[in-house]
């Protein structure tokens, strides 16, 4: 999940036309780089560093040149192309090895429609490296990576760092409205690029079997109908991540546009919009329990699952957080024998609406990929295999766990994902697939990373308060 101290979420082919990018309006032109990211770009990518924060007292050497996909394979034989690639590291262990599955089956099922190209593929879990931009542009500036898979909201620093490339062309896919805002920029020119390849979406949901919770349209009656069941309703509020980004939410849910990335940074600059943190004050109350609110005090933020074990055993009315959670939910109840007939999920009324904003991981390219052929090559080998329906549905329904498991519940970012089957029969995403489909993107150019400290202090100073 998208949290500030462990992350974990933080997510078949007719080719169709590729949708018209986002209109002029609603993208941000790109940014000169700033000096101050870029100084820590030279610093990580640079040997013997010890990157940010590093004591090292002697003056870092010149950044090491890049590692271009080569020619040679991993023997260190001549005759293929290795592809370095990373992906986020928020996708539930769904067979519980570490991902070792996971790895086996996207490397196997890629290098047997490409034997030329020798994938190396790094997944690995809790990395907060990928939240941090200036440690993302050291991996992309050094080589380490020809691709990363990005959360989005830190697009705009990597951009600023001058380590990433558009992509010449991406996969003809029906990408969803939010995912291709979020991926997707004007150049200098006035044309639109491709700086990301969306890959999965996500967002905060509200999961719950009260007909009346998830009826809800509003604060005011999503606060009635969980006071009503007099049972808490759960969520972590103490993530620096999590916390400025349910703030954007009730922005949006109060009035401001969606559809404007300008607005959408503009909001995470203080001063606090009154509505929006009451808002956020009254979801938070209806997790209190007597003197104690363990959705403030960092309870949840050290036991991410608490949420929702509380909900299974039956302690709690509902429970909010991302898609992936009901991986777990599902898990427990079927192990507990517990129906998951009737279990509902919906989007979080923050205001006077409910609309979802989303998350978008993409894959962005290191710059000087283009001007290798092997590179270019391989790079669009894999937006073309990992974008398939049938790849993104072995991912989501689990299949390197075996043929009983789980669901992941990671939102693909096309529709038509949610079409392949077994996907379309499941019931969870199909109530997921119109809320994917009506969601707008969070903002890629906000400087999450460097605001979301103080904005998160001022709205935890709020929700305290008594």
């Amino acid at each position: 999940m998208r949290t500030s101290v462990t992350p974990e979420r933080a997510h078949s082919r007719t080719r169709e036309a590729l949708p018209a990018p986002p209109s002029m309006d609603n993208m941000t032109t790109i940014r000169r780089p700033s000096a101050c990211l870029w100084t820590a770009v030279l610093a990580l990518s640079a040997a013997g560093c010890g990157g940010v924060g590093s004591t090292a007292s002697a003056p870092c050497p010149p950044p090491t040149p890049l590692q271009a996909a080569s020619s040679i394979d991993s023997a260190g034989k001549p005759g293929r192309t290795k592809l370095s690639v990373a992906l986020v590291p928020w996708i539930p262990d769904a067979a519980g090895d570490d991902f070792a599955s996971l790895r086996t089956m996207i490397e196997d099922g890629f290098e047997s429609q490409h034997a030329a190209i020798d994938l190396d593929l790094r997944l690995v879990k809790s990395d907060d490296s990928y939240r941090n931009p200036a440690r993302l542009a050291g991996w992309l500036a050094s080589g380490r990576h020809d691709l990363v898979e990005i959360d989005t909201v830190v697009l705009g620093d990597l951009i600023d760092a001058d380590v990433l490339e558009p992509w010449p062309s991406v996969p003809e896919r029906d990408y969803l409205a939010a995912a291709r805002s979020a991926s997707t920029e004007i150049d200098r020119s006035g044309k639109s690029v491709w700086w990301g390849v969306p890959h999965l979406s996500c967002g905060f949901f509200l999961v719950t079997r009260s007909e009346k919770l998830d009826a809800a349209s509003s604060i005011a009656g999503l606060v009635k109908a969980a006071r009503e069941s007099g049972k808490p309703l759960l969520g972590n509020f103490a993530s620096s991540w999590d916390l400025p980004a349910l703030y954007l939410n009730a922005r949006v849910d109060n009035g401001l546009d969606a559809t404007s990335p300008l607005a959408l940074s503009n909001a995470v600059k203080p001063p606090l919009h009154a509505g929006s943190t009451a808002a956020l004050k009254q979801l938070a109350e209806l997790c209190r329990q007597g003197d104690r609110n363990p959705c403030i005090d960092g309870t949840y933020d050290e036991t991410l699952e608490g949420p929702v074990e509380e909900f299974v055993k039956g302690s709690a009315i509902g429970y909010w957080g991302y898609s992936e959670r009901l991986h777990r939910t599902v898990t427990l109840m079927k192990a507990q024998g517990l129906p998951v007939e009737g279990l509902r999920v919906s989007t979080i009324p923050l205001g006077t609406s409910a609309t979802p904003l989303l998350f978008t991981d993409a894959f962005v390219r290191r710059k000087g990929c283009s001007g290798d052929p092997a590179c270019n090559a391989a790079a669009a080998a894999w937006a073309e295999f990992i974008t398939r329906d049938d790849v993104m549905r072995d991912l989501l329904i689990s299949r390197d766990a075996g043929p009983t498991a789980v669901p992941r519940y990671l939102l693909p970012a096309t529709s038509s994902a949610f079409q392949a089957e077994p996907i379309a029969r499941d019931a969870l995403y199909a109530a997921l697939r119109p809320l994917a489909q009506s969601g707008r993107s969070f903002p890629s150019h906000a400087s999450m990373y460097e605001r979301r400290s103080a904005l998160a202090h001022l709205l935890e100073t709020q929700l305290a308060a008594r």
